[in-house]
């Protein structure tokens, strides 16, 4: 009875998400003058495991950003943009039930933050930095939000919550040095990304050399969604594959603060990480959609292999 309500639930949320995408569709072909120029675009995402009909480890990730194309910075072909974000994150254990802490896979966590942060893009590169700051247990309002959603939506297995990562203050610096070669023009189009991504603070400590490969329709480094660049409202439909390894030297929502926390439960992560995600990617004229199929390797040695889905809704003006 619980799983078909489950089921039931995670179905109009589904349906709901394909109306939603249908009717911007439609907005998305409005004839629009070609001389307008667009600075900022809004975003919505949300990162959720419920198509795949589990709730463990990632569990649901929402966020709200805004980005802003800078104008009269800097001096040549360079292409400055700020953005600003409101996320949280929520994270638990496979048993959601277990009342015996110690035997958790991992632990409890939520993450409320917001973000800050600049991009540098020219023909060939972005180089993107970003300045995240928020704070870990109860005050991130995690366990209210799942706890809620259990009671009211899915009215069962509401999670017990206990030993969750203490309260604590978190800062994190975080860069991105992306370099893309175009292999072949449109309307079939094949680019090639390589990134190096570094995480610094008392949250993520980590080293992530990445690549990314895109094919169909796409605009150039500077215009296209795939970087959420704003320049352009040419229409766009392609897909990618990412493949990444991280080097793992410090993860807070595993094994709380790096100098020392006192949380009742922590658990070491796996110091090496693997990620592959399957990405489409749609524009049309002011509105973009984003489908991604993420797949992380174990991250401690009780826990599995994850999947989760993430869809981001976006739009310029």
């Amino acid at each position: 009875m619980l799983l078909a309500k489950l089921q039931s639930c995670r179905l109009h949320l589904l349906v709901f998400s394909i109306v939603f995408l249908l009717s911007i569709t439609v907005n998305g072909q409005e004839l629009e003058n070609e001389t307008t120029s667009y600075k900022n675009l809004i975003e919505l995402r949300h990162d959720n495991d419920f198509l795949l009909f589990t709730d463990r480890y990632y569990s649901t990730g929402n966020y709200i950003g805004w980005r802003t194309q800078l104008e009269n910075i800097g001096s040549g072909d360079d292409q400055f943009q700020y953005r600003l974000l409101l996320q949280q994150e929520i994270f638990t254990p496979a048993d959601l039930l277990e009342l015996d802490f110690t035997v958790f896979d991992r632990p409890f966590a939520g993450f409320a933050g917001i973000t800050n942060g600049l991009s540098l893009t020219n023909d060939s590169r972005i180089i993107d930095v970003q300045l995240t700051l928020g704070v870990t247990g109860p005050y991130s309002g995690g366990e209210r939000l799942q706890s809620a959603f259990h009671e009211n939506v899915v009215e069962g297995r509401i999670a017990t919550w206990l030993a969750q990562i203490r309260t604590a203050a978190v800062g994190n610096v975080y860069f991105t040095y992306t370099r893309e070669w175009q292999w072949e023009p449109n309307p079939f189009s094949v680019h090639v990304a390589w990134n190096r991504k570094f995480a610094l603070g008392n949250r993520d400590i980590y080293l992530q050399p990445e690549a990314a490969f895109y094919f169909g329709k796409r605009d150039s480094l500077r215009k296209t969604s795939a970087y959420n660049q704003i320049g352009s409202t040419q229409n766009e439909l392609f897909f990618a594959v990412r493949v990444a390894y991280r080097y793992v030297y410090q993860d807070a929502l595993l094994e709380g603060d790096l100098i020392g926390d006192a949380s009742l439960f922590l658990i070491k992560p796996h110091r090496n990480l693997f990620l592959y995600d399957f990405e489409f990617y749609t524009r049309m004229k002011r509105n973009r959609i984003k489908f991604t199929y993420n797949y992380q390797s174990a991250r401690t040695r009780r826990t599995f292999a994850h999947t989760y889905f993430t869809i981001s809704l976006s739009r310029v003006f």
